[in-house]
């Protein structure tokens, strides 16, 4: 995944996720839509922000997900 661009759009800052990385985790379904899906940002520090998918209403651990 390269850099991507911050927009603004409907007065709320945006910034985009790659379509195949998307697909690679099964948001993309086989009409190549991207299903809606409830994520959790989460800022770290300045210019650090964490996306993670909500499953089941519950956000994966950080501890969890580095490796």
């Amino acid at each position: 995944m390269g850099c991507r661009k911050l927009v603004e759009r409907d007065g709320i800052g945006t910034v985009t996720l790659d379509k195949g990385d998307l697909a690679l985790d099964g948001y993309v379904d086989e009409n190549g839509t991207i299903e809606e899906t409830e994520v959790h940002v989460q800022r770290l520090d300045q210019g650090t922000y964490l996306v993670r998918a909500v499953d089941d209403g519950e956000v994966a651990e950080l501890d969890k997900l580095i490796r």
